[in-house]
């Protein structure tokens, strides 16, 4: 199995670490971005808004190497930390830029939006929590992202999304995650 990594820390590497030395035992390549060191702490530019919705909208080399291994990967994992229960700036840039049509989703003659990212069978989203949040809100962000993400992804597309409270438990969570999805047997 081919994973993606995704990390949307700004200042750390810790999740990618211990993501990586815990899935290092099972049979998977693993990709990893920074998003931080891509270049996706910024907003989205004019040239890759004007570009959106044109045949070559991948403007950047952080945007064609993301959609590279985004169509290419079939787990993809994203951990984050969340702020006031919302997602990180870098991580919804990210978003933006890279799934955009003719990478996460096409239109079909009539109009309608097809899914693109057959490929995917695991997503993933870690989210590091203060310690004192149990549970997700019902009108959770990350929640309604991954949803829109397993909709391109299709029907045989497993979701998940895991609250943590410590850096040292990404890999240790991802991992088990992995393993009761059912693709480790």
């Amino acid at each position: 199995m081919r994973l993606l990594i995704v990390n949307a820390f700004e200042e750390s590497d810790i999740p990618l670490q211990a993501i990586s030395e815990s899935l290092s035992q099972l049979p998977v390549t693993i990709s990893s971005l920074d998003l931080a060191k891509e270049g996706f702490s910024d907003f989205m530019s004019e040239g890759e808004r004007s570009a959106y919705h044109l045949k070559n909208n991948l403007v950047s080399p952080a945007q064609k190497r993301s959609a590279e291994l985004v169509k290419s990967t079939e787990g993809l994992i994203l951990c984050y930390p969340l702020t006031n229960d919302l997602f990180p700036a870098i991580a919804k840039s990210w978003f933006e830029r890279v799934f955009i049509p003719e990478v996460s989703f096409t239109f079909s003659e009539s109009g309608r939006v097809k899914g693109a990212l057959k490929n995917l069978r695991h997503i993933h989203f870690l989210a590091l929590a203060e310690p004192n949040t149990k549970r997700m809100k019902r009108s959770n962000p990350s929640k309604s992202l991954l949803r829109a993400i397993r909709m391109n992804a299709g029907l045989k597309c497993r979701s998940s999304l895991s609250l943590i409270h410590d850096l040292e438990s990404f890999g240790i969570t991802a991992r088990s995650n992995l393993v009761k999805g059912g693709y480790f047997r």
